[in-house]
C-alpha cells in the first residue's frame, strides 16, 4: 500500500495527545469496552513507532484485508485525501482497541462488511427523517449494531472534536459518512459473520419471477436508451449496453433471486467482478465496457427511483473500476 496514512493526525498534530484527551473524556457505561479497554490500548499505540497507524495498517492488513480494502476503497469519489486519511486512522484505531480488550478476531469478509453497510445507510436514511437534533441522531444511530457505545463515543470524538493544530480539509458535509463507515468497521469486527452466513435465505428459482425481472429491465433499458445518459456515452459502450446491461439483470436474478427493485450493492459486485466474467464469453470490448455502462444505467435509474440502492451499487462499481 504505497499512501502513507496517519501522517495529519499522528505526527502533524499529535494524535496520541488526542487520542488521551478523547479518553479522559468518555463516561461510565455498559461493559462491553470499556473506558479502561480505550485508556490501555490508547497507551500501547505509542510504542508502534513514529507513525503508528501505519505500523498498524500492516498488520491490519494481514489479519482483516477486507476490511482494509473497504476503508481504502468506500467512497472514491467523494473523499478527498485528509478524509480518507481521517477515516482510515479512527477505523484502524477502532480495530487496535477491539483487538487489545478481546484478542484476534476472525477474519470478515467483504460479503458480510456489505451487508452491514447496505444495513447501516438504511438505518441513517430512517433516523435522518425522524431525528432533529445531531445529539439525538448519533445517540440512535450508534445504538444498533454492535452496541459498543463507549468505542463509538470515543471514535466520534476524534472525528468531530479535531484538535486546534489540525490541518487537514474535512468538510462538514462528509462527517456523517465518515462514521457511518466506522461504524460499520466496528460492527464487522463485533458481529458474528457465521451467525449471519446462516440467516441469509436461498430461496427458490421461479420461471415466473425471472421473467418477471427481464420484463422490468427491459423497460428500464428502454427508457435509459433514449436518455441523455446513454447518449453521453461513447460510441463503444452505446453498442454493448443492452447486452450489458440484460445480462447484468439475468444474473442478478439467476444467481441471487434479484429482481431490480431488490439489487443490493455487494451482489452487483459479485456478478461484475466474478460471474459475468467467467460465465460471458464476448470480446474484450464488452468488458471494457462493462463498469462505463453499468455505472451510468444506475445513475439513470436511481434519478427514477426504480432501483432504490442504485446510487450505492454506482458507488460500488466506480470503486471496482478504478483497480481494473
Amino acid at each position: 500500500m504505497p499512501r502513507v496514512y496517519g501522517i495529519l493526525f499522528w505526527t502533524g498534530c499529535g494524535l496520541f495527545v488526542t487520542l488521551n484527551a478523547a479518553a479522559a473524556a468518555i463516561g461510565e457505561g455498559m461493559k462491553l469496552i470499556s473506558e479502561n479497554d480505550v485508556n490501555a490500548a490508547v497507551a500501547k499505540m505509542g510504542a508502534y513507532g513514529d507513525n503508528p497507524i501505519q505500523s498498524l495498517i500492516a498488520v491490519m492488513n494481514g489479519e482483516q484485508g477486507d476490511l482494509l480494502d473497504y476503508l481504502v476503497e468506500v467512497d472514491a469519489d467523494e473523499f478527498n485525501p485528509d478524509e480518507r486519511d481521517l477515516l482510515v486512522t479512527v477505523a484502524v484505531t477502532a480495530w487496535f482497541i477491539l483487538k487489545d480488550a478481546g484478542g484476534s478476531m476472525p477474519p470478515k469478509s467483504g460479503a458480510f462488511v456489505d451487508y452491514l453497510l447496505e444495513r447501516n445507510l438504511d438505518r441513517y436514511e430512517d433516523i435522518v427523517e425522524e431525528e432533529e437534533t445531531a445529539d439525538g441522531f448519533f445517540d440512535e444511530f450508534f445504538a444498533g449494531g454492535a452496541e459498543q457505545p463507549i468505542l463509538m463515543g470515543f471514535l466520534a470524538d476524534l472525528v468531530l472534536d479535531r484538535p486546534e493544530g489540525y490541518k487537514g480539509e474535512i468538510r462538514d458535509e462528509h462527517v456523517p459518512a465518515i462514521l457511518l463507515h466506522v461504524k460499520t468497521v466496528v460492527d464487522a469486527l463485533v458481529l458474528d459473520e457465521e451467525e449471519w452466513s446462516a440467516e441469509q435465505e436461498v430461496g427458490e428459482f421461479s420461471q415466473e419471477d425471472f421473467d418477471e425481472a427481464g420484463r422490468i429491465v427491459l423497460g428500464l433499458y428502454g427508457e435509459y436508451e433514449k436518455s441523455a445518459d446513454f447518449g453521453k456515452m461513447d460510441g463503444r459502450d452505446r453498442e454493448n449496453a443492452r447486452m450489458i446491461v440484460t445480462g447484468f439483470g439475468e444474473f442478478m436474478y439467476n444467481y441471487f433471486l434479484l429482481r431490480p427493485p431488490a439489487w443490493t450493492a455487494q451482489r452487483a459486485v459479485e456478478v461484475c467482478a466474478e460471474i459475468m466474467p467467467r460465465k460471458v464469453l464476448a470480446p474484450d470490448a464488452f468488458f471494457v465496457s462493462m463498469y462505463p455502462v453499468l455505472i451510468s444505467f444506475m445513475g439513470f435509474v436511481a434519478a427514477r427511483g426504480a432501483v432504490p440502492h442504485a446510487d450505492r451499487i454506482a458507488g460500488r462499481l466506480i470503486a471496482l473500476a478504478a483497480k481494473h
